[in-house]
This record gives C-alpha cells, structure tokens and sequence, in this order.
C-alpha cells in the first residue's frame, strides 16, 4: 500500500480566496478513510473519520455530509498506523512534537496523526453562520466561533507537514476534533490531556490534485505575506 496523502487544492488557494467547492466529496473519499478539509464557501470545518465527512458550522453541531457535496480543500489518506501507543503523562499541542519524535524522526516526511482520549483542555473554532461577503481566509477568521473546553472526550485527526512545505499545506501540526458523540467539532488551536493513545502513521508521498475549473485557474495566487496569513488564521 503506498503511504500517500491526496490533497486537493493548495493552502494558498484557500487562504487567497478560492473558496467555491471544486472536488466532490465522491472523488475525494476514493483517496482514503482519514483526513480534514473545510466546506463549499468556507462555512465549515470538515473531518474526515472511517470515511465520515463531518462538518461542523456555526452553532449547528457535527452533520455528515453527502457525497454530493464539494469542498475547496482537502487532505485524506489511508491511514494504517505505524505505531500505537497509550500515554499516561501530559501531552499538548506544543509538546506533541517532542512525544512522536520519541518514536520516528519527522522533520523531512509528513505524518498522519491521531490523538484519543478525555481531553482536560480543549480549545477549538469554526466558521459562524454570518451573511459578510469575505474575500480572504483571514476576514472569515475574524468571524470565527472559538470554544474552551474542559474534559471532553473525543478524537484529534490530522496531520504533520514539514516546514518547507508551508504555503502548498500548512506546515507543522494541521489537526481537528470530533468528539465522542460526534456533535461538536473543528479546528484544534491547543490542548492538554494527561492519558490516552496516540497513533501516527509515516507518509512519504503527497499528491496533489489543482481544479480545472476558471475560477482557480484565474485567481491570482500570487499574495504578499502569505506565510504569515496562514500562520495567523490557523493558530
């Protein structure tokens, strides 16, 4: 089996403005089983879970999405962990890095990432229900829902990607949430947990698929400060 992530799109993309679903959530799920992604006009954030594309929106909690549907962006894999293992120490978002480098070296390789367990801490977000015509990813971030929570239990998905790859994905940890009754949901900004198992699988290919349609293909992708754009909208 070839350990691969399929991307559609780029980051850049999505962060200038190309928000219109291209891919059909048919397309994308022959790619794999596991992965995270956002919805047409950029309304939600979406993960991806045993094939289950969920997107979570405004106040509307966790809905499944059909196959129907078209996303501006995505990332999914096959993911068959290299290693699992469970940890009874605290373990964050800044120190998460440090915990799988126990195991693998990942500085040059991308990693698929999955994080369960009774979270003591959990911050996340996801695009509001809002009628503002918004040009960029930065002017919907600033319109974002963001909670903190307390011992909630659930499951991180997402992945690594190495530094210079920032700008085509978004480099270091890319991550979302569902929880265990799969009705809340979104995009991970930080963590702590004291106890749970974390599996990763090593991916050493990333293929990517651009749209065909004009509207990508006539956007200007060429934007000024782009790495600290997706620096700022995503954490």
């Amino acid at each position: 089996m070839k350990k691969q992530i399929s991307q559609f799109s780029g980051i850049n993309a999505l962060m200038g403005g190309v928000f219109e679903g291209l891919f059909p959530i048919s397309e994308i799920k022959k790619h794999g089983d596991f992965g995270l992604g956002c919805s047409d006009g950029l309304a939600g954030e979406v993960t991806i879970d045993s094939c289950h594309f969920l997107e979570a929106k405004g106040s509307k909690g966790l809905r499944l999405m059909t196959d129907a549907e078209k996303l501006p962006f995505a990332q999914i894999t096959t993911f068959v962990p290299d290693k699992q293992a469970t940890f009874n120490h605290l373990l964050s978002k800044d120190t998460l890095y440090q915990e799988l480098a126990n195991y693998t070296l990942l500085d040059n390789v991308f990693l698929a990432v999955k994080l369960e367990g009774v979270f003591d801490t959990l911050k996340i977000r996801r695009p509001s229900e809002h009628d503002k015509p918004c040009k960029t990813a930065l002017e919907v971030a600033e319109l974002q829902i963001v909670d903190n929570l307390t011992h909630i239990e659930g499951t991180l998905i997402g992945f690594w990607t190495p530094e210079f790859f920032q700008n085509i994905s978004v480099a270091g940890f890319h991550l979302h949430f569902i929880n265990k009754e799969k009705s809340i949901g979104g995009h991970v900004i930080d963590f702590s947990i004291k106890q749970g198992t974390l599996a990763y699988e090593v991916k050493h290919s990333l293929n990517i698929e651009l749209s065909d349609k004009e509207v990508y293909l006539k956007h200007d992708l060429k934007i000024e400060d782009m790495d600290k754009i997706i620096k700022k909208v995503e954490n």
